[in-house]
């Protein structure tokens, strides 16, 4: 059995070595546009101190070798370069979106959401003359071969010998360019120029996460923040959640804390100024702090933005108006959404923000004034303003505003009113789901212990999560979600009940929720774990399983010397059939062995990791 074993060994060693070569020495893209322009110009790469081109590929442009089918996500992104030479970016970045548009506007960049699929903050780049050069992408972007593909590259300076790329000239405005460097401004005018472009795709696949937790953990399970907070300000960004907490008084505060699922509290780098009230959003990997002031009735109209990259707060444009107590939504990873506030004068104001060109706008604004609401967004484009405080009544009503082909423009709707009047919630949201969590219920006296749910998809309320273990308030963009595991979860620190508290409550523990489980046709018949697909894979794979009975399932990936690398799930699942996301970029290229445990079944598969 051992020399099967060691074979079995080392015939994936051969695999991954000849495999592993290939990708090195080959830098063909499985689809592009084209790879015989001839001529070539230094937008975005080659301008040293900083450049962004926004260029479109029309449907049916992906034909070499053969047609990109459809159901496919993009993974990595090829440019053909004209330089031999090697070259560091600062803060280089790629942003992609589909459209039915055939054209660029000449003198503007693409005015709709776009999502960032690519940031670095310092990106090592190589080239030879006349080869393919690959960028792989962070986030994987699903593709449709009915529209166009918009795509903006932007980088703020390199060091080194920058390249230029190859392209060709189509008829129609097919590339819009910067003036110069970061902050990027459209140059006034575009041409026809269509760089060669290619892109590697693997199979669409389920989503990524496909449940939601049902129940609150205990308040033992988590560790507890290091300092009691209201007004506070929370965002996942990454595997981190950020934490901006005034003082236990509520009073504006420069400190930031940081958790890490399954870890401990650390001590962030503190904001620019101190704040209490504000919002705290992650677009485009960074984060933005807005508005905000030293209390909550002393709104400033204060940007900060912090780069997790390099550990560095930085001033931003102001907001129009000084805000506190407001709401913050992000569409598509490039816009910010502030509505209502402040806490002294409501209003219903609608402004955006946008990072890649740190500039505001104002849009429509809704019905209904009112500020210490709940907000989120939902469905891709549906903005949700919940429940808070009119200035002389608290709401119960709630306002759905549909974003347009671009921030500027929103049409507001009434939505079903929330189970009772309240003010000073929270929101948050997930796919098309919207949480409605905590606030006050009747004065400063009573507390929401409920969790309430909204469905974008059906405009209905749909769950109800009860028994919050420390119900609070004054928390409005004060908690987070996040898929871990393949479970979306609820996180809420602190908060207040008659003083500031510095527990850590979080929706993440007993079966998943009937309303938004993805259906099954039929519960299994059977156990049964799939292997992973794709394989071999870079980073990500998917590893699906079946059971016929609802229980605790335990799913673990070990090396080949039998080491645990990572425990995917260990937690009550229901019957049905399940899919798991496993992302490996912290692990080496090698071969790996998963195994499920069931009730009685345990089965166990191998798959190969090529970097």
């Amino acid at each position: 059995m051992k020399k099967t074993y060691l074979f079995e060994i080392r015939a994936a060693a051969l695999i991954l070595f000849l495999v592993f070569s290939a990708s090195v020495f080959s830098q063909t893209p499985q689809y592009y546009n084209s790879n015989t322009g001839t001529s070539s110009n230094s937008f975005p790469f080659n301008m040293s101190p900083g450049k962004a081109l926004n260029t479109i590929v029309l449907p049916g442009e992906f034909t070499q070798p053969s047609p990109l089918p459809s159901g496919m996500k993009i993974t990595k992104v090829y440019f053909r370069s004209n330089t031999t030479g090697s070259r560091t970016y600062t803060n280089l970045h790629i942003l992609l979106k589909q459209d039915v548009i055939t054209s660029l506007t000449s003198g503007q960049f693409y005015s709709g959401a776009m999502d960032t699929v690519y940031s670095n903050a310092s990106a090592t780049i190589a080239t030879t003359q006349g080869q393919w050069v690959s960028i792989e992408l962070n986030t994987p972007y699903n593709y449709d071969p009915t529209k166009s593909l918009i795509i903006f590259a932007g980088q703020c300076g390199y060091s080194g010998t920058g390249f230029s790329i190859f392209n060709s000239t189509q008829s129609g405005t097919r590339r819009v360019w910067s003036v110069g460097g970061c902050p990027f401004v459209p140059y006034a005018g575009g041409d026809g120029a269509m760089c060669d472009f290619g892109v590697d795709v693997v199979p669409a696949g389920p989503t990524i996460c496909n449940y939601y937790s049902s129940q609150w953990c205990a308040l033992s399970a988590f560790p507890v923040l290091p300092a009691a907070t209201y007004f506070s300000a929370a965002a996942w960004l990454g595997d981190t959640l950020y934490v901006q907490t005034p003082s236990s008084a509520g009073a504006g505060a420069t400190t930031i804390y940081r958790y890490k699922y399954g870890g401990t509290w650390s001590t962030g780098v503190p904001c620019l100024v101190a704040v209490s009230g504000a919002s705290l959003s992650a677009c485009n990997g960074k984060l933005y702090l807005i508005g905000g002031g030293s209390s909550v009735t002393t709104p400033t109209n204060n940007c900060q933005e912090y780069n997790p990259a390099t550990g560095t707060w930085t001033a931003k444009a102001p907001i129009p108006v000084a805000l506190a107590a407001h709401g913050a939504a992000v569409w598509g990873d490039s816009v910010i959404f502030i509505m209502g506030g402040p806490y002294t004068g409501p209003s219903a104001n609608t402004y955006f923000y946008r990072p890649a060109s740190n500039t505001w706008g104002t849009s429509t604004p809704f019905t209904g004034a009112r500020r210490t609401f709940a907000a989120g967004i939902v469905s891709g484009n549906k903005l949700v303003v919940a429940a808070g405080y009119s200035g002389s009544a608290y709401l119960n009503s709630v306002q759905i505003g549909t974003i347009g082909s671009n921030a500027s423009t929103i049409t507001w709707t009434a939505g079903p009113n929330t189970f009772t009047t309240l003010s000073r919630p929270a929101g948050t949201s997930y796919n098309n789901f919207f949480y409605l969590v905590g606030g006050d219920t009747n004065g400063t006296a009573g507390k929401n212990p409920f969790v309430k749910v909204y469905n974008g998809a059906s405009n209905t309320w749909i769950y109800s999560i009860s028994s919050n273990p420390n119900p609070v308030s004054n928390i409005m963009n004060g908690i987070a979600l996040k898929c871990t595991n393949d479970t979306v979860k609820l996180f809420q620190p602190g908060g207040y009940t008659t003083v500031g508290t510095n527990s850590f409550a979080v929706v993440g523990c007993g079966p998943t929720f009937v309303g938004l489980q993805n259906p099954t046709s039929e519960v299994p018949v059977s156990y049964s774990l799939s292997q992973n697909y794709p394989n071999p894979f870079n980073p990500s794979t998917t590893i699906a399983f079946t059971l016929p009975k609802a229980g605790n399932v335990k799913l673990e990936v070990f090396d080949v010397l039998g080491r645990n690398v990572g425990t995917l799930i260990n937690e009550f699942r229901t019957s049905g059939n399940h899919t798991i996301n496993f992302n490996a970029s912290s692990l080496s290229s090698g071969v790996y062995f998963y195994t499920i445990t069931a009730g009685d079944f345990t089965a166990t598969k191998k798959m190969l990791l090529i970097k």
